[in-house]
């Protein structure tokens, strides 16, 4: 239900027209971790950092091309493969995804301090509840200027039911639901997140992680927060690769926060 990871490289952003390192880091129980660096060569310093935590299916090979779009408008990306993704070793897990994803931030920090511009952290979807969790428990979290919450969810076993009773029909998502344990959900972290501004999207028409669960991040968030209804939008199908007026809006949102 969780994890639906592929061993397939579907793009890298050197075919798409992009200049990128990959490189390893190693966890703290020797794993490798897999992590892009996505540049504009034609820009000396980016406008900011934007760590990506991608979704649950494929890898980042695929997930990158969501946000790929906002190197040619002047910032870096960087972005990660969970354990048991591309070329990520191990096996997926939700308690090592939240160790491994503060060693990335710690990372991404860097990155970002080595330039002297600012962090922002993007989640889309499973990687929105992964961000979260993670941030709330990350020391540098008061270095992010940003945080965007995209397709997201605040339980693992909420989301679960949901899907389930969806799928299926219901009261399967209501009988099993007990069997997902929420023990690494973010719904008791969100308010912790305070005061990192909080950008929560989410489309009305999402089937895969219903509007609800966007506005239950939202309650749940402490201020400052913006929640961004994508009318008519899908599950994380809005930006169009930039060309949409969704993604316009943003772009113009993100260079208006960093100043």
């Amino acid at each position: 239900m969780y994890y639906h990871p592929t061993k397939q490289t579907y793009f890298t952003p050197k075919q798409m027209g992009f200049s990128y390192t990959s490189e390893m880091i190693q966890t703290k129980d020797n794993v490798k971790i897999n992590v892009w660096k996505i540049k504009n060569q034609k820009v000396e310093t980016p406008k900011a950092v934007i760590l990506q935590f991608h979704g649950n299916g494929q890898n980042m090979s695929s997930h990158f091309l969501s946000l790929v779009w906002l190197v040619n408008h002047g910032y870096e990306l960087i972005v990660f493969d969970y354990r048991g993704y591309g070329e990520s070793e191990g096996e997926p897990d939700p308690d090592d995804n939240i160790e491994d994803s503060k060693l990335v931030l710690d990372l991404a920090l860097k990155e970002a301090n080595d330039q002297g511009v600012k962090l922002i952290v993007y989640g889309q979807s499973l990687g929105g509840a992964i961000a979260m969790r993670s941030l709330a428990e990350w020391e540098g979290k008061q270095n992010v200027v940003l945080l965007c919450i995209d397709g997201s969810f605040a339980s693992y076993r909420k989301v679960a039911k949901q899907t389930m009773n969806h799928v299926i029909f219901p009261p399967i998502g209501n009988l099993f639901a007990w069997l997902f344990h929420d023990a690494t959900s973010p719904k008791d972290s969100i308010p912790s997140l305070a005061p990192i501004p909080m950008l929560v999207i989410h489309g009305t028409d999402d089937t895969v992680v219903f509007f609800e669960n966007g506005k239950e991040i939202f309650g749940l968030a402490g201020e400052p927060k913006v929640f961004w209804e994508i009318r008519g939008g899908g599950h994380v199908d809005w930006m169009g690769l930039g060309q949409s007026k969704f993604a316009k809006d943003f772009l113009l949102l993100l260079n208006r926060h960093l100043y």
